[in-house]
Order: structure tokens, then C-alpha cells, then sequence
């Protein structure tokens, strides 16, 4: 526009404005495009023959746009004007952010250049606008920031769901479109989907630095979240026409709509000065290293230059380069005439200095001639005073060759030294790839430390073997010595020696009773030294296996002896027992459970160790039985022998006790005679016998005078009858009814000549040595 200063024009339509609070920002439509391009966007006279040739929006209902322009209405919007583009109404831009943005028009379309230039398909509600131009320097570029209700605090949709938008530059005569809207310093579109904070459960950060904040309920504008500043720059030709495209579009739908904010009056020509060299870009110079800014354009001849630093002209400056040794933001200002400078600003920082020790590394040695392999990476914690920032790169035989990262040495890790007390150099480097060199001497040592001694007693199942605790040692050597010290364990002194094969700080003895394993004792500087370890094993005494002992109470105040029962020679052990004896056998006279400590000590480096262990030893009762005898007849010629006893022993039976005893208190089917029963303490207690004699007799007896069963008499081998000197016969109230002897014709059922009923009569049959037989029989008539 042209005819009226730009303030009087912004005077006149800020009128217009509908009335908002004046913590949002406020928007109208009363710019043409062309105004928005020419005296809102650009508004600078080093830009020239401007011409906008495209424009594309939403076509409303209620005549609202989808661009237009915007002023930040006293909020804390970070533009104070300009031009935005949305996917929605232009009402709907403002704040607070309390709705949804989430607009659509008719017949509302995507873009087929965005999609070819972002890879993407199906985009609609594309807003555009096109233009032509011609610059009169090197460089073009302008501010903006993307702001879209996609961006959801805590919700997974962040990482997916993007609308896109790209600003795209070709000469005005033709050929393929750039994207300027990147993420610095890369190839990146600036999505939704590409810079973000971390979303828990979600996605990770991504190029966070560039992302402003999510937004609340008082933010200035309608959407959830926004990118910072950014800067879309190209280089052109000078006074060469280019046709620029803004354009924004919704994806795949027109929900959640998305808005670009481009600052007013940021659309120029610039200087480039290059990436900011600072902590942010990973790239801060190095300690007392000077850079030499270059400002000069490569197809214009500016007027002069101007430089500034932190705001502050550099009078004597006038240069197209600065040479620059201190930190600070420097800005230059480059003079094309008619009031049109080009400026650009690059932050310079410093790191702070590698700071390194120069330092010795030993390497322990079996035979001293002064060589041996080192590990020289061992170094690092000296060198680098264990600042895990810094990390050594190489090692090189020659300090030139560190300082120029040449010729490196190939086997650090196992490097023998060519010389004696050779010195070698590291290159240690911070993250910013900063570097300072330190030298290390390596030395050879053959120091022996005065040997440690571990004493352990036995395992229970093996004499001669026991496990070691290793790192009693590492602590007493620790408080012997230094109490930063590694120490590490191996079973020769060669792998001690060359830092090999490590046994474990819990370790079983491998060879019996006694071995020597060696401490490797290092340092920050290396090996220090090989300290030999005596493992020696004091037996535990150990026990024969136990069985239950037995005291027969029949025998006491007799006395058993009972022993310690220890493996090997009873006389290399003391001993101590519940009763207070200290013999290896003790003489007792009561059960009870007894139990004996046996003792083993030996003198190892003139220090006494002992190691115990406990035997237990029931003593349990028993005893001689009290038996007694009952015989049942059964069948014909056969009755059984039941013995009950009584006593605190476990008792086993027999009628012949040179053949056979039996668990079985019960002899069935016993044949008349005489027999002996024997019952005998299974726990050693003794024998207890009792003579049994086991009469047939006729179970009935029918005196019908019929030649069958008449009398009554009992029968048996003569041998047998002879013992017995009478038979007595009673009736079942115990009356005597008849005597018999063994040898007569038996009872014919009469009592003083007359016959007694049918009934069970009862016979005693008495022994010349005195024993008795009770039974019973029938009679009948």
C-alpha cells in the first residue's frame, strides 16, 4: 500500500477492532493481501517490486477469513504484530484458550505442493498466500511461530497427529520449491510431530529446545501449545525475482485446527553470520581459540559494515570480518544504501579448559628389567581426576603427534613399553570435542608386599576344604596401605602379574588344607604390587554316624560308656559334655540325651584357631521283660501260646531259640508237650524264659456206651503223660467231681455212681514240677 504513512493506516483499523481483553491478542480482516505482504509482513525498503499472486482461505458462512491480520493487543504474545494463517475462522485465533478450534468451509481444499514438498497425502483446508519479490542482497528471512491443538499435554496424539505448513521459495522464474520452514540447522519440517517435549507414555522429547509451551485456559491465543521463535531464511541472488508460497493445511481432516504467526516487519534481507557457536548448539568454542566472523555477501558490495557486541557498537570495526576471541552475542549491521541494512546476530561461547594430570602408571613385573604390558586406558582416572566429562581418545608415543590426533598408538590396552620408564601422551578431549594433552611415565614395579594369612574351619562334609571370604583381605590391605586401592585375586603370580584371569572374592580352596593365591594390588597409577595370601583350613571335627544307645534298667546302678565317636585320633581334640566331663568317654547310668563339643586347635603364624563341632547322643530306656503265659486250645491236638510282657523294651519271641525269634507275641498251632517260651530284649537287655506245657485232651466226651468217646482222660505221648501227677474234674460252680491219674481209664461222667447232665466241666491238670494246665470240655448225653 502506498500514499499513507504505515502508523496512520494501523491507527485507523485498530478502530476497528472488535473489543477483546487486552490479555489476548486481537485480529481483523481488513487488510488486503497485498497489504499484509507488502506493509505488514515486509514494510522494508530492501525488498522490492512486491506482488501478491496467490491467495486461497476458507470461504465462510458469516464472511470470516482464515487469515488476516493480528496485534498482540498488550498480552504476552511474543509478536507485536503480523500476519497469521490458520485452518480455522480467523475469530477463532484470538484467546483465551478455552474452546476448540476446530473450523471448517465448503469446497475447502489441501495443497499438492505442501504434500510433495513434507512426502504427506490428503491434506484440506489449505490457506495460502503467494507472492513475488526481488532482493537487493545475499539473504532473506523472516520470524514466525506455529501454534496447533494437536499439541496435547500428556496425550499420546501429540506424537502422531500433525497438520502441516510450509513456507516455500523458487525464483519467480520457475523450477522446484525449497522449504525454508525448518528446524535450524537440519532438513526438518517444523511439526507437531517434530518438536515436542517428552510425553510420558507417549514419545520421548524431540527437539525440544524449539518448543515454547503447552498452553492453559489464560493463554493469549486459541491453541493447546506452540513453538518458539523461529527463523525461516534463504539465500538468493540480489535483485533476482522469487515467488515465495506460505501455506498451511489441515491432514487427513479438519479437525484441530493449527495457526502460523509471522512477525510484522520480519520479512528481509539479512546477514549470515553462521550457527551460533554455544552450549544449545553443542558447539562453544575451546579455550583461548579465536574464530573470524565473515559477514561478507557473496554477490553484493555492500556500503560497510557496523559491528556490535551485546548491543554495543565496536567503533573501530568497519570490516567485513571480525576476529573474535572473547564470549558474547555479535551482531553485525551491513549498509546497502537507501537505509537498507542486513543484520545477523551469532552467539559465541566458551568452554571451559580441558584440565588434566600429567601422571606416572606402574605395571607389576616378575622379572625386573624394567618392561612390561600396560594397559594405559588404566590411567584415566589420574588423568582426567575422574571427571566422567572427559575421555582420552588415543594415546601417541610422540606429543606432536597427540596435539595434531596423528599416528596413534594401536594397542593401548596391551602396550609394552619400548624403553624404560617410557613416556607416553593422551589426548583427552570434553564433550565439545575440546582437547588437552597428558603425559604418562610408565614404570615398572616389583614390590612384594608382606603376605596375608586367611583362616577358615572346615566344611562340615570336607576336612581339608573350606570357603574364603577374599575381601577381608582387600580391606585389611586397604587400611595397610591406601584406601583407594583395587585389589583383585588370581591363582599365579603370573596372572596376578598381567591382571588376568580374576577369581571371585568368595573362593573354595582348591588344593587341600592349605594354598597361596596373589593380590594384585593397583592404584590410580597402576599395579602397585603383588601380596602373597596363605588360604589355610583348620579341620571341624567330625563325628561317626550316630545310633540310638540303649541303658537297660534292669541293670542299673551298673554304668555304659559312651563315646565322643570322632573320626581320627580321639587324643587331637578336648571336649566338653552336657554333664560337665571333658574325657573323650564318659560313664553314665540314666537315659537322657547327652551331648559332647569336640574341640580342634592349631597355631597358625604363631596365632591360635580353633574350630568346634556338636555331637548329640540319645540314651534311651529299656529292660528285661515280665512275661506271662497263656495257653488256648483250638482244634484237635493243637492249641496256640500267648505271651504278654510288660516292660520298656522292644521284645521279640521264641520256643527255640537256637532256630528261629519272632516279632509275633502268638505260637499257633502248638502240638501237646512241654516247651520252653523265650522273650528276649531286642536292645540287648536279656532273656526271660518260662516252661509251657500244652495238654490234648478230648473236647467232648458222650458216655453212651456205644465204644466211642465214653470216658474222658487226657491224652499225649507217654513221655508227656508221665509228668503229670493228677487230673482234677469240676463242674462249672467248681465242685470237685472226680481225681484221675494220667495212666487210669478216664471219667465216665457219673459223680458217686449216678450220671451228671450234659454240660461244660472243668479239669486242672497238676505237674510233678508243680505247674498247672486249666481247660474245659463238654459232656453229653
Amino acid at each position: 500500500m502506498k500514499g499513507f504513512p504505515l502508523y496512520i493506516i494501523l491507527i485507523f483499523l485498530l478502530s476497528l477492532f472488535s473489543t477483546v481483553s487486552a490479555q489476548n491478542i486481537q485480529v481483523n480482516t481488513n487488510f488486503t493481501p497485498q497489504q499484509l505482504i507488502e506493509d505488514v509482513l515486509i514494510n522494508s525498503g530492501c525488498i522490492s517490486d512486491i506482488q501478491v499472486t496467490n491467495v486461497v482461505g476458507g470461504q465462510f458462512a458469516d464472511g470470516n477469513l482464515s487469515y488476516g491480520y493480528f496485534n498482540a493487543g498488550g498480552s504476552s504474545f511474543p509478536f507485536q504484530e503480523g500476519l497469521v494463517l490458520s485452518t480455522g475462522k480467523l475469530q477463532n485465533v484470538p484467546g483465551p484458550n478455552a474452546t476448540l478450534s476446530d473450523d471448517d468451509a465448503p469446497n475447502w481444499t489441501g495443497d499438492i505442493d505442501l504434500e510433495m514438498a513434507l512426502q504427506i497425502s490428503n491434506t484440506t483446508n489449505a490457506t495460502i498466500i503467494e507472492f513475488d519479490f526481488t532482493p537487493n542482497a545475499d539473504n532473506i528471512r523472516f520470524r514466525y511461530i506455529f501454534a496447533s491443538e494437536e499439541y496435547q499435554e500428556g496425550n499420546p496424539n501429540t506424537c502422531r497427529f500433525s497438520d502441516a505448513f510450509a513456507f516455500l521459495i523458487r525464483p519467480a522464474s520457475g523450477g522446484t520449491y525449497e522449504n525454508i520452514a525448518l528446524i535450524p540447522d537440519t532438513t526438518t519440517p517444523v511439526l507437531v510431530t517434530t518438536v515436542h517435549p517428552e510425553i510420558p507414555g507417549g514419545c520421548p522429547a524431540i527437539n525440544e529446545t524449539y518448543f515454547g509451551s503447552f498452553n492453559d485456559a489464560n493463554a493469549p491465543i486459541n491453541f493447546n501449545g506452540q513453538t518458539t521463535i523461529l527463523a525461516a531464511e534463504s539465500p538468493v541472488i540480489p535483485n533476482q525475482p522469487y515467488h515465495i508460497k506460505l501455506v498451511l493445511a489441515d491432514e487427513e481432516n479438519f479437525r484441530f485446527d493449527s495457526a502460523v504467526f509471522l512477525e510484522g516487519s520480519s520479512f528481509t534481507i539479512s546477514a549470515d553470520l553462521g550457527n551460533d557457536r554455544s552450549f544449545v548448539t553443542n558447539t562453544p568454542l575451546c579455550d583461548q581459540e579465536m574464530i573470524t566472523l565473515d559477514a561478507t555477501p557473496p554477490n553484493s558490495v555492500p556500503n560497510g559494515y557496523r559491528w556490535f557486541k551485546d548491543g554495543v557498537l565496536l567503533p573501530s570495526e568497519m570490516m567485513a570480518t571480525l576476529d573474535v576471541s572473547m564470549p558474547g552475542n555479535y551482531t553485525v549491521e551491513i549498509d546497502y544504501g537507501m537505509g537498507c541494512l542486513a543484520t545477523d546476530t551469532i552467539l559465541i561461547e566458551y568452554s571451559p579448559p580441558v584440565v588434566t594430570n600429567n601422571t606416572t602408571l606402574f605395571q607389576c613385573e616378575e622379572i625386573e628389567d624394567g618392561f612390561a604390558i600396560f594397559n594405559l586406558f588404566d590411567a584415566t582416572e589420574a588423568i582426567t581426576n575422574n571427571d566422567n566429562s572427559l575421555q582420552i581418545v588415543n594415546f601417541f608415543e610422540r606429543r606432536v603427534d597427540a596435539e595434531t590426533n596423528f599416528d596413534p598408538i594401536t594397542n593401548p590396552s596391551e602396550y609394552e613399553n619400548p624403553t624404560v620408564n617410557q613416556i607416553v601422551y593422551a589426548r583427552v578431549i570434553n564433550p565439545f570435542n575440546c582437547f588437552d594433552i597428558a603425559s604418562v611415565i610408565l614404570r615398572t614395579t616389583d614390590n612384594t608386599f608382606a603376605p596375608y594369612t586367611l583362616v577358615e574351619c572346615s566344611e562340615d562334609d570336607a576336612m581339608n576344604f573350606a570357603t574364603f571370604d577374599l575381601s577381608e583381605v582387600t580391606t585389611q590391605i586397604q587400611m595397610d596401605i591406601l584406601p583407594d586401592l583395587t585389589v583383585t585375586y588370581h591363582e599365579s603370580y603370573m596372572d596376578a602379574g598381567n591382571g588376568q584371569n580374576n577369581i571371585s572374592e568368595t573362593f573354595r580352596n582348591q588344593i587341600p588344607q592349605q594354598q597361596t593365591i596373589f593380590a594384585r594390588i593397583e592404584g590410580m597409577s597402576g599395579c602397585q604390587g603383588i601380596a602373597e595370601v596363605s588360604l589355610n583350613v583348620v579341620p571341624t571335627p567330625q563325628f561317626e554316624p550316630q545310633s540310638t544307645q540303649f541303658y537297660c534298667l534292669n541293670t542299673f546302678p551298673e554304668t555304659i560308656t559312651l563315646s565322643a565317636d570322632i573320626i581320627g585320633d580321639p587324643d587331637d581334640y578336648t571336649y566338653e559334655w552336657s554333664t560337665g566331663e571333658t574325657t573323650a568317654t564318659i560313664e553314665i547310668n540314666e537315659p537322657d540325651t547327652y551331648t559332647v563339643t569336640a574341640f580342634f586347635t592349631e597355631i597358625i603364624n604363631g596365632e591360635t584357631y580353633t574350630c568346634e563341632a556338636t555331637n548329640t547322643i540319645d540314651v534311651v530306656e529299656s529292660e528285661l521283660a515280665q512275661i506271662d503265659v497263656v495257653v488256648t486250645p483250638k482244634y484237635h491236638n493243637e492249641s496256640s501260646i500267648t505271651v504278654t510282657t510288660q516292660g520298656a523294651g522292644d521284645y521279640e519271641y521264641s520256643l527255640d531259640p537256637d532256630l528261629f525269634y519272632q516279632d509275633n507275641n502268638t505260637f499257633e498251632n502248638v502240638l501237646g508237650g512241654v516247651y520252653t517260651v523265650f522273650v528276649r530284649d531286642k536292645n540287648g537287655c536279656g532273656i526271660v524264659s518260662e516252661t509251657v506245657y500244652v495238654l490234648d485232651f478230648p473236647r467232648v466226651v458222650t458216655p453212651n456206651n456205644d465204644g466211642f468217646h465214653d470216658t474222658w482222660q487226657v491224652v499225649g505221648v507217654n513221655t508227656f503223660n508221665l509228668q503229670i501227677q493228677r487230673v482234677e474234674i469240676f463242674d462249672r460252680y467248681g465242685k470237685l467231681l472226680k481225681v484221675i491219674s494220667p495212666t487210669s481209664i478216664g471219667w465216665d461222667g457219673t459223680y458217686n455212681g449216678n450220671p451228671l447232665p450234659s454240660n461244660d466241666y472243668w479239669f486242672v491238670a497238676h505237674f510233678f514240677e508243680g505247674g498247672t494246665y486249666k481247660s474245659h470240655f463238654t459232656l453229653k448225653r
